[in-house]
């Protein structure tokens, strides 16, 4: 993975900044139920670090800036974003705090897949201004990633993304915001307040067509849908994610056009962590300044992640090299 660029005063450069908090995920095997197993898998799963994996593995420079627990725990998460090529210089570490934690139960039908969270008073939950140079991070990075599940965590988190959205736009650095909702922990008037605050900032808005629906009060789907989310908002670009059975599939409308993600035969493995993989694709094409490529990969790589298990999408640059060749699926030798 690339090392960060730097500037003439030898502060790095980057080609994506996130932050927010990232937990460490505990799952049944196979296709237990919680209160079957006797063993966990643990794994490590954050919306934010999971589009950064995927765009470092990419060959972007990508930075993470969080709060970690000292000790073993802690040096689960570190490590596992470092082995991606993420750049974690940036987290703080917290004395006597915990670390978050959510429970995967994997649902096969007629079952419901569910996330558990024990993530309240975790050393992420209070993120706050005095933690890094955000202006210097921000005006040294070529996009800014938020996410509304950081604004839910607690009072100086909510600010924080507000104050980092307002940064992005003061230093033209280009800003995206996936909605995130999570219910467990945000009402819909939250979610909506929030979104409403930050949308002047943000370029590129990422949300799924539920929750666009449910949670903003939307009637519309599809196009429609897209353009009356970017009329309210203001926004440039929305990226809408839709079920298997919409027709058409998801999409990103940006700046009044319309581009459709492609559809891949998937063999759904792991639900968690497929959206991340969606918006990793759309921020490596706009880095490229090419939307068509942004909705391919984002519809090819979130597709990879429905069949990887575990948050993280281990994509491979055999698997980018598939892509471009059109040559998906099957067996090779």
């Amino acid at each position: 993975m690339p090392e960060p660029a730097q500037d003439e005063a030898g502060l790095p450069r980057y080609d994506f900044l996130t932050v927010g908090e990232t937990l460490l995920r505990l799952s049944p095997p196979g296709m237990q139920r919680p209160d079957q197993a006797r063993h966990f898998e643990i794994g490590v799963g954050g919306s934010e670090l999971n589009v950064g994996c995927v765009l470092a593995r990419l060959g972007r420079r990508v930075a993470w800036v969080s709060r970690l627990t000292p000790g073993p725990l802690g040096r689960i998460v570190d490590g596992e974003a470092r082995r991606h090529g993420v750049d974690t210089r940036w987290v703080r570490w917290i004395p006597d705090a915990r670390l978050g934690l959510m429970f995967f139960e994997p649902g096969p039908e007629p079952r419901t897949s569910r996330v558990i969270y024990d993530r309240k008073n975790s050393a992420a939950a209070d993120l706050a201004f005095e933690d890094a140079p955000w202006e210097t991070l921000v005006a040294a990075s070529r996009r800014l990633h938020l996410s509304g599940i950081t604004p839910a965590l607690g009072p100086s988190c909510r600010a924080l993304v507000l104050h980092l959205a307002a940064l992005g736009a003061k230093a033209a650095t280009p800003v995206s915001y996936d909605l995130n909702y999570r219910s467990t922990l945000m009402t819909p008037a939250e979610a909506r307040a929030v979104l409403e605050a930050v949308a002047p900032s943000v370029e590129m808005l990422v949300l799924a067509e539920r929750d666009a629906q449910g949670v903003l009060d939307f009637r519309e789907a599809g196009e429609a849908l897209a353009a009356a989310i970017a009329k309210r908002y203001g926004v440039p670009i929305v990226a809408l994610t839709r079920p298997p059975e919409a027709e058409p599939g998801s999409m990103l409308l940006a700046r009044g056009v319309l581009r459709l993600a492609p559809r891949y035969p998937v063999e759904v493995v792991d639900r968690i962590g497929a959206g991340d993989s969606f918006t990793a694709g759309l921020v490596h094409g706009l880095l490229d300044g090419d939307l068509d490529l942004a909705v391919r990969l984002a519809g090819f790589i979130a597709a990879m992640g429905l069949a990887t298990p575990g948050d993280i999408n281990y994509l491979g640059p055999e698997d980018l090299a598939r892509f471009h060749a059109d040559r998906i699926g099957g067996l090779e030798r």
